[in-house]
């Protein structure tokens, strides 16, 4: 058996994962990231709420628990550069990011310091063998798959991780929370949200938090400015709410974001393409399928495509348009089911 660290929030799936593994015969531990000071605007920082929670459930399973200090690099290795990706008119991944760089760098790391063989989580995925290599792919729960935010994890870490809900359902894992009396049975969905801040959006959390001027200008239609905006950090591709009434009995839609106006159609086609340029691609593979698959968004399908180099970035060529794709985002590369790459969504082509 093994020695395995779990990463807890405090929510039922980290919970029952660590149940799980426990019960499997495993020496289980907890661990759990830290996000800020204890004294330093603990009313902002949601996250750090998880460490109360997750100690009390780690109490509850009879295992240790252990606190995993990010304080003094989350700042600048997930906000700064959200924030950055706001204030150039873009729509940052920082939980993409975070996965990459503190849970399954940090966090890791900190869990292999402890003696542990493996870290486990409660994410909905698998880790599959795939070309000679073990790769994350997607979770049997098609409404849960979070294949997507882990879509940057490298050869290199998919050895060392584990994840026992991959080929559950979530309404399985509740069942089977509460059949085992866990606290955290009925304890709602995390939405990821690192850091809060009573009436103000994550961007604007952000700005504020960086003393940081917002960029602003106005919404357009046709080349015609319609009214001003209070910040471009506000808005992303796509987006049909918190308009306003710009053109009255009709749905509109952000189209694009400029330096300080932000484009807006009442045709949602506006916002389809069959073409996308990304950059920062990172291949899991050596050798690149021809045709593969591809996910511009958490929720969106994966689109048949093919791609091709284009000096530091690549051309994605989708078969089928998608939607809105978005600048900054992710774009996650699939065959069938195992990921193969990710890069970072620039512009679109149409």
């Amino acid at each position: 058996m093994s020695k395995i660290a779990v990463a807890m929030s405090g929510g039922v799936d980290s919970s029952l994962t660590a149940l799980l593994l426990r019960d499997a015969g495993h020496e289980v531990i907890g661990v759990t990231m830290q996000l800020q000071h204890d004294s330093e605007n603990a009313e902002v920082c949601a996250g750090d709420h998880d460490v109360i929670y997750a100690s009390q459930n780690a109490k509850y399973l009879g295992i240790e628990h252990h606190v995993c200090k990010v304080c003094d690099i989350f700042p600048e290795i997930i906000f700064k550069p959200a924030w950055d990706d706001y204030a150039h008119a873009r729509t940052p991944s920082p939980c993409v990011r975070c996965n990459e760089f503190i849970k399954f760098g940090k966090l890791l790391d900190f869990a292999l310091s402890l003696g542990c063989d493996y870290m486990a989580t409660g994410h909905y995925v698998r880790v599959m063998d795939y070309r000679n290599c073990r790769r994350i792919a997607r979770g049997l729960d098609p409404r849960k798959d979070q294949s997507y935010f882990l879509s940057g994890l490298s050869n290199k870490v998919t050895p060392r991780v584990m994840f026992p809900l991959g080929d559950l359902k979530k309404t399985e894992v509740r069942e089977l929370a509460a059949k085992y009396g866990l606290p955290a049975a009925t304890t709602p969905d995390s939405q990821n949200i690192c850091i809060s801040e009573p009436g103000k959006t994550f961007a604007e959390t952000l700005r504020t938090m960086f003393h940081a001027e917002a960029t602003e200008g106005f919404f357009t239609m046709d080349g015609k400015k319609l009214r001003p905006h209070k910040g471009i950090h506000q808005y992303t591709v796509g987006q049909r709410h918190g308009l306003g009434d710009l053109v009255p009995q009709k749905i509109s839609f952000v189209k694009s974001i400029g330096p300080e106006n932000v484009e807006i159609t009442t045709d949602p086609k506006a916002l389809d393409t069959l073409t996308v340029t990304a950059s920062g691609a990172i291949w899991h593979v050596s050798d690149i399928p021809q045709r593969f698959s591809a996910q511009i968004r958490y929720r969106s399908p994966a689109v048949p495509c093919s791609a091709e180099p284009d000096g530091d970035k690549v051309i994605v060529n989708f078969e089928t348009p998608v939607h809105a794709a978005t600048p900054g985002q992710i774009i996650a590369f699939y065959d069938g089911d195992v990921v193969i790459g990710r890069a970072i969504i620039e512009r679109n082509n149409a």
